[in-house]
This record gives C-alpha cells, structure tokens and sequence, in this order.
C-alpha cells in the first residue's frame, strides 16, 4: 500500500511493509517506480523482513519537486523519510539512478 508524506513541501511517496531485522530501503531508476521491486517486495514482505521501498520525486505518485533531482538532494529526502519512518538504519538497494542515490546517502549519511 502506498503511503504519501510530506517534505519540505513536496509529496513523497513510498511502500513500508513492516517486519524484522534491518530495513531493507529500495531505490528505483530513472523511469521507472517501486513496480521495478514488486515481486521481489512480495518475496522479503513473506520472509518477514522490514520493507521501505520509495517512489523518487517526480516518479509515481511523488510530487514533482522543486527542481532539484541530484543524487545529494535525493540522499537527503531518504534521510527525511527514514527520520519520520522512526528508521535510523537500513540496507540500501539501488537500480541505476537509484543506485547513484544509494552511494551517495551512504556518503552523505
């Protein structure tokens, strides 16, 4: 189920499928959309593994941004979202832009 809050202003949105262990924070490219996760969502929800996946700004139904689409100002709105999520530690997995956006969160964070 897709859940929606707000950032700085903009919509985010994202799937938490609640579980054990460390949170799993997936991350999709450009494109494309938490669908690029759904079966492999399914596979760790079932194993009862913690489940964060993210729709990036301007994906989905996440609102369009304020123009700013770096990788640093994406690592910055997971770091957001994790904060209201109460997460303070995850698992990155990213597909090509998500990806760059995951190495540059565990740069940043």
């Amino acid at each position: 189920m897709t859940k929606t809050v707000i950032l700085h202003g903009d919509d985010l949105a994202y799937e938490f499928h609640a579980g054990t262990g460390i949170p799993l924070l997936l991350v999709h490219g450009v494109g494309s959309s938490t669908g690029t996760w759904a079966d492999l969502i399914v596979r760790l929800r079932d194993a009862g593994r913690t489940v964060v996946a993210v729709y990036l700004v301007g994906h989905g139904e996440s609102g369009h941004g304020n123009g700013d689409f770096s990788l640093g100002s994406n690592a910055s709105r997971l770091r957001d979202l994790l904060d209201h999520l109460g997460i303070a530690r995850v698992h990155l997995v990213g597909h090509s832009l998500g990806g760059g956006v995951a190495m540059q969160f565990q740069y940043q964070f």
